[in-house]
């Protein structure tokens, strides 16, 4: 994962760069390992204490244990680091071990909450990831607790942003708000947006869809899911994939079809309607069996579409 710059705009000027190694201990002060930049002079290890959006506090890395305080102007920079914890933990989530992320991204937010007034800071971005384990693991009731006590303020990047704006619509799966829902995705899958955002916009007006009795329509959404995030939003596109079997096993032409085919008795061939259904069903099904499940064992009531 390549480190974030972050830029400070206006009459003071703060620039970030990932660099840092360090573990976080438990019971002690975490200082963020950091350069101060000063024009004409060589860059200054620094060990960054605290931070307002116009000082910061600081200890340098070679002159012994006296803090610094700098009111930060047009002729000064600091370079902050990258937390060796922080680059494992985003490791972990990107390896889809939320929970293991989540908790690690939890210490994190405490852990560096005096740096929380700079942009990008690591506190507010492991708030960040927390809350995105915890929608990735569907505890849905969590992420609306951790929504209401974070700060969006220090956030800068577009594709954070966005993700903070499609909260509003699981929220609206937690509370079951079908119809709002309904309306609150028909909009936003008409912007352009990344394919792991809209894949999230189907698959909640999937959802709502389906809440609203509109089973044909959520297909399509659903299917919308399953394609735009595959390859970006793994989580979505798996539970996409279950909730397109899940409508077809309730089908009851299918179920029908299906009962013959395992009985293995005369019957009139399924309509090609039905026919589709079950093509459909048993290519989604091969597909999570083959890549989507990414381990997990696909429902034994939808391993009938395979057989």
């Amino acid at each position: 994962m390549n480190p974030p710059t972050i830029h400070f705009k206006g009459a003071h000027a703060l620039v970030l760069t990932a660099l840092m190694a360090g573990q976080l201990l438990a019971d002690e002060v975490v200082a963020a390992d950091g350069y101060l930049i000063k024009p004409g002079a060589p860059a200054q290890k620094i060990k960054l204490l605290s931070a307002t959006k116009t000082s910061v506090r600081y200890q340098s890395a070679t002159e012994g244990a006296a803090v610094n305080e700098l009111t930060l102007d047009a002729s000064h920079s600091v370079y902050l680091c990258e937390p060796a914890a922080y680059t494992q933990a985003v490791d972990l989530f990107e390896g889809r071990k939320y929970l293991e992320a989540k908790t690690k991204f939890e210490k994190l937010k405490d852990a560096y909450q005096p740096l929380s007034a700079l942009p990008d800071n690591p506190a507010t971005l492991a708030a960040f990831y927390e809350m995105e384990c915890l929608r990735k693991l569907g505890d849905l009731e969590g992420l609306a607790l951790a929504l209401q006590k974070f700060s969006k303020t220090p956030l800068t990047r577009e594709s954070q942003l966005l993700q903070l704006e499609l909260y509003v619509l699981w929220d609206a799966v937690r509370s079951e708000s079908w119809e709002r829902l309904e309306a609150l995705a028909s909009e936003r899958s008409k912007a352009r947006i990344a394919s792991d955002a809209r894949a999230q916009v189907a698959y909640c007006h999937g959802l709502a869809l389906e809440g609203l009795g509109r089973p044909s329509e959520a297909l399509l959404a659903y299917n919308t899911a399953l394609t735009a995030g595959a390859g970006a939003a793994e989580d979505v596109a798996k539970r996409a994939a279950l909730r397109i079997l899940a409508i077809y096993h309730a089908d009851p032409a299918v179920q029908a079809a299906l009962k013959d085919r395992d009985a293995k008795r005369p019957a009139d061939p399924p309509t090609s309607a039905v026919r589709a259904k079950l093509s459909q069903a048993a290519a989604v099904a091969r597909w999570f069996e083959n890549s989507l499940g990414a381990g997990s064992l696909l429902p034994a009531q939808y391993q009938r579409f395979t057989q």
